[in-house]
């Protein structure tokens, strides 16, 4: 289950502690791979900014699904660390800082692994990319410089999560939605995908229907039969390819679902609609 933290007290443990930048580094795991045995760094925290794709990051176990449109991950010291990718590359950056005075209540938390959601990661990439630039550069004013935007990058953090509270809503929404635009054609479990974003199930239903007026299962079903109807209009495709295609393995439940939806069989909407 993803860990988050209440983004007012993550303003708080930054704004009333002293950090030091310390390091960043960019990395590039090939799309379908599995990188384990490795730990993140010793006595500093950090953070995982995805650069582009999107991959299943685990830190002692807990898993992360880390999007490049949306998702930061903060680390602590020493956890043991497992990447997952999924059908394309996955880019991603470490920015470590190590904490030289904070509250009592707050030391902990540089040791706490959470996901940060926000809503600004371009400009969040963006500024990552200069400090992975200015990062290799050894003279004092570079080092100056990185202090600099070191402090830009958690800015504008911490902007982007404040800001994200406005239309979480949303975007918990649009990242199912996007789930399912772009894997209809698999067996998808309403449960399953309510694990991978962390969501109870029944809170995916309060969401769906409150931003789509439907249900996560209606939506997706409206979304196969529409895919079935391109099919239908523009392919050659069997009717039984077509179901196979949409998500459905048993075509002849797909004619049911697509004729309790349209009022046609797939034959008759294709005879009536094919070019």
């Amino acid at each position: 289950m993803n860990v988050t933290i209440k983004t007012s007290e993550l303003i708080e443990y930054f704004a009333t502690s002293t950090i030091q930048f310390q390091n960043a580094f960019k990395s590039t795991l090939p799309s379908g791979k599995i990188d384990t045995n490795r730990k993140t760094a010793f006595q500093l925290g950090g953070f995982i900014i995805p650069l582009k794709g999107v991959a299943r990051f685990s830190l002692n176990g807990v898993p992360y699904h880390i999007d490049a449109r949306n998702t930061i991950v903060h680390a602590g010291e020493g956890m043991d660390i497992k990447i997952k990718t999924y059908e394309e590359d996955w880019t991603y950056a470490v920015v470590h800082y190590q904490v030289i005075h904070a509250k009592d209540e707050f030391k902990s938390l540089v040791n706490k692994h959470f996901s940060i959601e926000i809503d600004n990661m371009h400009e969040i990439q963006e500024i990552t990319n200069q400090l992975l630039s200015k990062n290799m550069n050894p003279d004092y004013f570079s080092q100056f410089e990185l202090k600099v935007i070191f402090m830009n990058l958690l800015q504008s953090i911490l902007t982007g999560a404040r800001n994200s509270q406005y239309n979480f809503t949303l975007q918990q929404v649009t990242q199912i939605l996007n789930y399912f635009h772009t894997h209809y054609e698999e067996d998808i479990s309403i449960s399953e995908v309510a694990d991978m974003f962390d969501i109870d199930r029944r809170r995916i239903a309060y969401l769906f229907e409150k931003v789509t007026g439907l249900t996560p299962i209606r939506y997706l079903t409206k979304y196969r039969i529409s895919k079935a109807k391109e099919l239908l209009t523009a392919s050659e495709l069997t009717i039984s390819e077509i179901s196979e295609a949409v998500g459905y393995q048993d075509s002849f439940y797909f004619s049911r679902v697509f004729k309790n939806l349209t009022k046609v069989s797939p034959s008759q909407f294709r005879k009536a609609h094919q070019r």
